[in-house]
């Protein structure tokens, strides 16, 4: 007879057993039992919103985690034209360059006819990985979609899916139709060679559905076209975040685990979840990363003298600038835009609680265009990038030449309101009697030529008087002098004095019931924009419609007031995809509309837009508020000023306020270096008193302070404007601590931020300062 204790022992070691096997063997047999919807594999837009990362290491295989240390064996150079480069056959040359082919995954290799420099598109032989990213690494175009209202994202490239290709050859290039018969899915790619580069398309009356249940999400368009593994290569990636910055193609040792990934032209609303870290004293202590203004990035191979700048011609609205350095998932540095045509979003099912995921009923309205204009030999870095872009906006009429005109910038704050016992209370900062007076003083003391924005000068101020719909000064401000009065006098003393208009929020707090509509998001939700102050914690967006009907309205009043300068922000700077009734809006639209009604205020009047996007520059005097810096992520290695290089002598450039910098000689040097205008932010009486406004944020800007500074900025930079007005920058060369610009009329400037004295050149730039040489 079997023993209790003995048989209980037994079973509870079968059981043990079972589930120690169970455990092991679980994940083995989930990583082999195929998706019912193919190969293809989840990418991100996992089960959380919350992760800024699409591609994340956490749903790839830990293999990677181990790099292969292997140099990767590729030819950088090849001296003469061949018949076949890598298993790419030659297919065609023009003066410049010749393009390789391989059909089999639409690869192509570039090669620089005069260095001999040639450039990858796909991997040949990727390290290893798990298959998903291998066959990432060999494809031309990744394909994402959707399988129903899954949240997740499945991923169809040149392998996987089991994809048909169709190839037709032409002069100047091929196009090739990819057809996935499980999916029903089918788009169009067409490569055409240029004289400055090739030009790749995905037009969208060519991408075809034919299923419910699969749909198209999102493409990557050669994602890895000058990519290098680890540190193989010299030279940089160049994303366009801020003013810019340059991740190097060096070794790091696996730090780095997130890459760049940002929406060119700033995140979503109307899609995007927005949160906040942490609230400090009920207000947000944090600032928002720096925006994408321009649709490109670079690659630079500084090895063999080799790069190129990718221009987003058309899908830019719908686009995401995506930078990889190695160890970011692969021991790989490369760089791509990705075009989203749908995304899923939170729908909540009740007032209170409770959510669905759904996905976007139709897929955004835009073709993919992106042309990769080449650099080779001394052009080869990311001043020539800078070049190439500014030849390419004015041969494109994207911006118009002008004097480069060299004016101190003088914001005035008007007013804004605390809460009081009851009733909201006014509070008036600059009357227009005290604007007046501060105008003459500088005047008087040399700052003869002013440009000046006046914000809160409408009726309830800065935040209590949006949305702006009439020309209705704030009376609080009307002490001795009236806004119109202040308007001619400022006419006749030569000031541009633009009145500040924000055309996109609207606070519902103080309106109540409005004829005017509010953004919606995707999900029908009305959009809240935290702006946590002490008076106001939240405003909305107008519906874009509601934002063109005030802006009408309100021209006609600016010009029966004698207003002839504007200035427009929100809408210069935001877009976002919006619902109205059961119809959706993708970014285009918005886009659209907001573009009709700036260009007709240009038409109207002299226009200023606050940091405007790329595709409004045409139609601003300037740029304004323009950063001289990157967000500072921790896998960049060093800020560049190239929108600054880009349009330098070509339109007149405006730095952020100068009274809230950490550092006011280093940006002081930064404005001598990138030939930027100072900005001044001022008030006339005490900010401390603005402690409980929305407002409270404005800390230093008594122009008792600042009149020195402001008179002490305007003589020094005018002077170095007199020397490279209108001239563009041809070379900029930064060496320990020391930047050394060239101009195309002969002048030099050197700039040290060390703290000892250097010499240059011969010439001896003293510690945190700078030198001009006139040729």
């Amino acid at each position: 007879m079997v023993n209790k204790k003995t048989l209980t022992k037994s079973i509870m070691f079968i059981i043990i057993a079972s589930l120690v096997f169970f455990i092991f063997t679980k994940d083995d047999d989930s990583e082999n039992d195929e998706s019912q919807y193919g190969n293809g594999s989840a990418t991100t837009q996992q089960k959380s919103n919350t992760s800024k990362e699409e591609l994340t290491p956490q749903s790839m295989s830990n293999e990677t985690e181990e790099m292969d240390n292997i140099p990767e064996v590729r030819a950088k150079q090849v001296d003469t034209t061949q018949e076949e480069i890598d298993g790419h056959k030659y297919l065609l040359e023009n003066d410049k360059y010749e393009m390789y082919f391989k059909e089999e995954n639409l690869s192509i290799i570039m090669r620089d006819k005069t260095t001999g420099a040639v450039m990858y598109s796909t991997v040949e032989n990727p390290v290893e990985s798990n298959q998903e990213w291998k066959n990432f690494m060999k494809s031309a175009v990744v394909m994402e979609y959707l399988v129903g209202t899954n949240i997740v994202t499945y991923r169809a490239d040149m392998y996987s899916e089991n994809p048909t290709k169709e190839v037709v050859y032409k002069n100047d290039g091929f196009v090739a139709k990819v057809t996935y018969p499980g999916l029903e899915i089918s788009y169009q790619l067409e490569v055409t060679l240029t004289d400055s580069g090739i030009v790749v398309e995905i037009p969208q009356d060519k991408i075809v559905e034919n299923s419910d249940k699969f749909k198209v999400s999102g493409f990557y368009v050669y994602p890895f076209l000058g990519y290098s593994k680890l540190d193989n290569r010299d030279g940089y990636m160049f994303i366009p975040d801020g003013s810019g910055a340059l991740i190097y193609l060096e070794d790091n040792d696996g730090k780095y685990k997130q890459p760049y990934s940002e929406m060119v032209y700033g995140n979503n609303p109307g899609v995007d979840e927005s949160y906040v870290l942490s609230l400090f004293h009920r207000m947000n202590p944090f600032n928002e990363t720096e925006k994408i203004l321009a649709p490109v990035f670079g690659m630079v191979q500084t090895d063999t003298q080799m790069g190129y700048l990718g221009i987003i011609e058309e899908g830019q609205y719908s686009a995401k600038i995506e930078a990889y350095p190695n160890g970011a998932i692969l021991p790989y540095n490369w760089i791509t835009s990705k075009f989203i045509y749908r995304q899923v979003y939170n729908q909540p099912t009740s007032k209170d609680s409770g959510t669905m995921v759904v996905r976007q009923k139709s897929k955004n309205d835009f073709n993919i265009k992106v042309r990769y204009q080449f650099v080779s030999k001394d052009e080869a870095d990311y001043v020539g990038l800078a070049q190439v872009y500014r030849d390419y906006l004015l041969e494109t009429d994207q911006i118009v030449e002008q004097e480069d005109q060299f004016k101190a910038r003088v914001d005035l704050f008007g007013a804004d309101v605390e809460n009081g016992l009851i009733f909201k209370k006014d509070v008036p900062m600059t009357t227009f009697a005290q604007a007046s007076s501060i105008y003459g003083d500088l005047q008087e003391n040399g700052v003869d030529q002013i440009l000046s924005i006046y914000k809160g000068w409408q009726n309830g101020g800065y935040y209590a008087g949006l949305p702006i719909q009439s020309f209705d000064p704030e009376s609080s401000l009307d002490d001795e002098m009236e806004l119109k009065e202040l308007l001619n006098e400022s006419k006749e003393r030569n000031i541009d004095l633009f009145l500040y208009h924000d055309a996109l929020r609207i606070n519902m707090e103080e309106l109540g019931n409005t004829r005017y509509k509010v953004m919606k998001k995707f999900n029908k939700r009305t959009y809240e924009e935290g702006v946590y102050g002490k008076a106001y914690q939240y405003l909305n967006y107008l519906n874009p419609e509601s934002t063109v009907e005030i802006l009408k309205e309100v021209e006609d009043t600016y010009k029966n007031n004698g207003t002839e300068n504007v200035m427009i922000s929100g809408i210069s700077n935001k877009l976002f995809s919006y619902s109205e009734r059961s119809k959706e809006f993708d970014r285009i639209a918005t886009k659209e509309r907001y573009e009709s009604i700036i260009s007709e205020y240009d038409q109207n009047f002299n226009l200023m837009l606050e940091q405007p996007f790329s595709y409004l520059w045409k139609y601003s005097n300037a740029i304004i508020d323009l950063p001289t810096q990157s967000s500072d992520y921790i896998f960049t290695d060093e800020d560049i000023p190239f929108i600054a290089l880009t349009l330098k002598g070509i339109v007149p450039m405006y730095a952020e306020y100068i009274n809230f910098q950490a550092n006011q000689v280093e940006f002081f040097l930064k404005m001598v270096e990138q030939g930027l205008n100072p900005s001044f932010y001022i008030t006339n009486e005490d900010p401390a008193d603005l402690l409980n406004t929305n407002s409270s944020d404005i800390y230093s800007s008594k122009y008792e302070r600042y009149k020195k500074m402001i008179q002490d900025y305007y003589g020094k930079l005018k002077q170095v404007n007199e020397v490279t007005e209108d001239s563009v920058i041809e070379d900029y060369v930064r060496t320990n601590g020391v930047t050394k610009v060239s101009y195309s009329n002969g002048a030099t400037i050197y700039v040290n931020y060390q703290e000892n004295d250097v010499i240059v050149d011969g010439q001896t730039i003293k510690a945190l300062s700078y030198k001009v040489v006139q040729d």
